[in-house]
């Protein structure tokens, strides 16, 4: 993931804890990786319950270095890493950011829903991701996560723009990989799980 004040982070992790269960039957250890110290960790970990046991910060973002991620915009600039996510969230050295940040907005008729069972996003149909609903589930991330930046946020600043990615592994062997492009592009979920369901099945 990236640092524990990322909406990208938030998102991932509802995501995630909810395979880590049919995963782990199946024989797949699930490690998530944050950007933070300890107390941030713990933190997240009880506000989006998801499983400590599954959790581990970096606190120096030397894990995400030796795996070669993007550092962000600009890592040389010597500028506010506040200043770069400015930028960042204009698609400048996010590429795909943009287009992220729309789809919330109208909708993707190849996405599965956001939220499940009876919600209002059902006057608009169903079996898809309808206009609004993940800019609704991004906004509600968002107002959890303003009043908790402190607590959530990581020491170091420079940890503001890395980005994160994903591994799967059959022993020491990579048979996935995806390295985060930008804000908001993340993981793939149903492409972990394919992945995943590949390396069990040998």
């Amino acid at each position: 993931m990236t640092h524990f004040a990322d909406l990208s982070s938030w998102e991932l992790a509802q995501k995630v804890k909810k395979v880590i269960p049919t995963l782990e039957a199946r024989g797949v250890k699930v490690i998530a990786v944050g950007l933070g110290g300890l107390d941030q960790a713990r933190r997240f970990a009880e506000v989006l319950q998801f499983p400590l046991d599954n959790l581990y910060a970096d606190a120096t973002g030397q894990c995400y270095k030796a795996l070669g991620f993007s550092p962000g915009f600009a890592p040389q600039a010597g500028v506010s890493p506040y200043l770069k996510l400015l930028p960042m969230l204009a698609g400048i050295g996010s590429p795909g950011t943009i287009q992220e940040v729309l789809r919330g907005y109208i909708g993707d008729r190849s996405a599965k829903p956001v939220f499940e069972g009876q919600t209002p996003f059902n006057v608009l149909g169903s079996g898809y991701q309808r206009p609004f609903e993940l800019a609704t589930l991004r906004l509600s991330n968002m107002i959890g996560i303003l009043p908790k930046w402190g607590q959530l946020c990581p020491k170091n600043e420079e940890l503001l723009t890395q980005q994160g990615g994903c591994l799967v592994f059959r022993g020491e062997d990579v048979i996935f990989r995806h390295d985060d492009s930008g804000i908001l592009k993340y993981t793939d979920v149903d492409a972990l799980i394919a992945a995943c369901n590949r390396t069990v099945s040998r």
